[in-house]
């Protein structure tokens, strides 16, 4: 044990000496401040130093050190409760001036916030306060402050109010940083993952500059720095730090941010024509740097690829987190305008799935990812050449085998599982030169319908697939007699089993028109065109779902199909817009009396109109209070399109629901969504983030989105609730 200090647990015995070494280096700082009793200025010296060193200390210790220095902070406590006395616990600012955390310190400060003061100490509320009130002092010593929490949000806020009182300085804001190396994300509005979350500060340009110039004269000093004490949160600015990272010894990470910093169009061609002399190596080094940067392209000509420009560009702004659809074309004609073979160097130096996908270089790999439902890989095989002997078809039918996976992964996964093939399909539209997705899916499935046989002669056996309505049923007939079971040789037959899966992808068909198409069309008061309904009525399931539909025609008149004018669009109909005109209860009798099943809710769909409190706000609350199952109400938020998110988002689902709105949906639970029992909040509805009045939020899209919510309350109170 280390002498004199009384541990609650055993040091290991590898970290004896680290900590012993540790506390001789505080033992002279602890000398030192009582010979400096009488010194203010050299005690705020020292505490910095000692806040340093027990941070430091403890972090080469491994967490050993901090429970085996009371006896010395002990000491420390009582020089500087002498050297500066506080006496008035209402005196935060006085409190806060302190330089040393001493225990009487911590105990004033947490009965002026009003907590334990075994607590953390969190002052956020308190520089608020000082904000309000212009109190620059104040907000000053809350970044120098010896104790306390504040939120990297709130020390941007107070770097912001003293720039923009003319107050902010070099000092502070060296401070500020030394405490937090990241605190650069939430001045530029970028979180931890580089995201952008907000607007950059007022400060933000000026904090640059100073954090640029500090970091600049301790990397350029005499003394090593090492790469975890560099702020970072935004790029450094200039060449002089681009030229640091190819002399860069320490971590490689460093190397890559400093090389990686913002350049004027003028650096940009002096750091090209100073590469011009450098070895290979170290150009490919600064141009893997560049590539985070976004301006590769401008050092292409070093590797004779200055004409690959557009195309360089074009793969760099390429998403990489989110699968959305691209232009095959433009990027084909990049690709020409580089030559094939420039373009595979470039994507030697700047390797992009999708884009070898366009070229057709990487089939095995992308069909490997395909296998394991990887996002990006099922994008690029939508956008991969015909092979040989490969049809749209045999194309279009792998993808769909691809999508009847997604239901068996989690709930967000499913969604995005669902939108990568949904790009796949649009990308290979592109491939067959079609006209979008939607086109592509039904001509391959009326190819599907109409191009498979659908009987044959077995024997002494007639097999047959018989569409009823939405239903595929497999008939076997013998001697005009039909047949309760399958005779073993009849199932053995290649014929059988060729209409069995045939059967099926009917069957599967159906499933999807029913619940894809025919869903969406009634939910969003959706439109067919002339030939996209010819188009769907050759269909097995078409000719049975969408007939039994009611429709809107050009004129306006409502009715089904054979009832209304089909030379130009129809609209399905909402039961929102019958109630409306009064009409709902004689579509209901009619299509009763005419003995009309129909293959989605519609004239029988629960509907919700706005309560006048709630046109007047933003809010719906009708189901503020109820209570779910997370595993229920995850799965069925999921299939209606709604994303789920973590309990610290500020909406924790979301749904896209038409005009560039977002229904946003406030719930509360402990853990994990899926796994807790879930308490709903409040709905709003969301346009570029910013909260919209209810009156702006189309009638039918509010319908839709209190239907989820109440289906998905209905499933534990086996009722509606709105």
């Amino acid at each position: 044990m280390v002498e004199n200090e009384p541990a609650p647990w055993p040091i290991p015995a590898e970290y004896v000496s680290v900590v012993e070494d540790e506390r001789r280096a505080l033992g002279e700082l602890v000398e030192q401040a009582r010979q400096c009793a009488g010194d203010p200025v050299r005690l705020r010296v020292i505490a910095d130093r000692v806040r340093v060193q027990l941070e430091e200390g403890d972090d080469r210790a491994l967490g050993h050190l901090e429970h085996h220095v009371g006896d010395l902070t002990a000491v420390l406590d009582e020089v500087y409760d002498a050297a500066f006395p506080v006496d008035d616990s209402a005196d935060i600012a006085g409190l806060l001036a302190a330089p040393w955390a001493s225990a009487r310190i911590r105990t004033l400060v947490a009965r002026y916030l009003g907590v334990d003061v075994r607590h953390r100490l969190l002052l956020d509320e308190v520089a608020r306060r000082a904000d309000s009130a212009g109190d620059l002092a104040l907000l000053r010593l809350l970044v120098f402050k010896p104790l306390g929490w504040l939120d990297r949000g709130t020390v941007a806020a107070i770097l912001d109010a003293l720039y923009r009182a003319d107050a902010l300085d070099a000092a502070v804001v060296e401070r500020a940083f030394a405490d937090d190396r990241y605190l650069g994300y939430a001045i530029v509005g970028r979180d931890g993952s580089g995201e952008i979350t907000g607007t950059p500060l007022a400060c933000a340009d000026a904090v640059r500059a100073l954090v640029d110039e500090r970091t600049w004269q301790r990397v350029s000093g005499p003394e090593p720095v090492t790469w975890d004490s560099v702020p970072i949160g935004f790029p450094p600015r200039g060449l002089r730090f681009v030229q640091l990272a190819l002399r860069w010894t320490g971590e490689p990470d460093g190397a890559g941010y400093f090389g990686a910093a913002e350049l004027t169009d003028g650096e940009r061609a002096e750091l090209l024509e100073e590469l011009r002399a450098r070895p290979v190596a170290d150009q490919r080094r600064v141009f893997e740097w560049r590539r985070a940067a976004g301006d590769a392209h401008v050092l292409l000509p070093l590797f004779g690829l200055g004409h690959g420009a557009d195309l360089l560009r074009m793969i760099q702004a390429l998403p990489t987190g989110e699968v959305v659809r691209q232009d095959r074309a433009a990027l084909l004609r990049a690709i020409e305008r580089t030559g094939p073979d420039d373009a595979r160097r470039i994507l030697a130096l700047e390797p992009n799935e999708l884009v070898s996908a366009v070229l057709g270089d990487n089939r095995a790999k992308v069909v490997k990812r395909v296998k394991s439902n990887a996002l990006h890989g099922i994008a690029a095989f939508g956008m991969l050449p015909l092979d040989a002997g490969e049809t749209v078809l045999d194309r279009y039918l792998a993808l769909r085998e691809c999508a009847r996976r997604g239901p068996k992964l989690g709930p967000n996964r499913r969604i995005s599982h669902a939108a990568a093939v949904a790009v796949a399909l649009e990308h290979l539209a592109q491939v067959a030169g079609v006209d979008g997705a939607d086109r592509l899916e039904w001509d391959c499935e009326a190819r599907i319908a109409t191009a498979t046989p659908t009987a044959a002669t077995i024997g002494d056996y007639h097999v047959s697939l018989r569409v009823t309505g939405a239903d595929v049923d497999l008939v076997v007939d013998r001697a005009g007699k039909t047949l309760k079971s399958v005779p073993s040789a009849v199932r053995a037959d290649p014929a059988y089993k060729e209409l069995r899966e045939h059967q099926e992808r009917l069957r599967d068909q159906a499933r999807r028109m029913r619940s894809g198409l025919v869903e969406r069309l009634v939910a969003t008061v959706g439109t067919l065109t002339a030939p996209e309904l010819t188009r769907l009525l050759t269909l097995p399931a078409g000719s049975a779902m969408l007939p039994a539909l009611l429709w809107r025609d050009g004129t306006g008149a409502i009715g089904l199909l054979d009832d209304i004018d089909r030379a130009g669009p129809v609209t399905a109909v909402h039961p929102l817009e019958l109630d409306r005109e009064g009409l709902l209860a004689q579509w209901r009798d009619e299509l009763a009396r005419r003995g009309v099943a129909q293959p989605v809710e519609q004239v029988e769909r629960v509907f919700f109109v706005a309560t006048p409190d709630e046109l007047a706000g933003d809010t719906s609350a009708r189901y503020v209070g109820q209570t779910v199952q997370g595993q229920v109400a995850v799965p069925m938020l999921s299939a209606r399109g709604w994303s789920t998110h973590g309990e610290y988002n500020e909406y924790q689902a979301t749904k896209p629901v038409g005009d560039g709105l977002i229904a946003a949906l406030r719930c509360g639970f402990s853990g994990y969504f899926a796994e807790s029992e879930v308490e709903i909040g409040d709905l709003r509805f969301l346009c570029d983030g910013a909260t919209v009045p209810l009156t702006r939020v189309p009638a039918v899209a509010y319908s839709e989105t209190l239907r989820d919510l109440d289906r998905i309350v209905a499933s534990r109170t086996g009722s509606t609730v709105g």
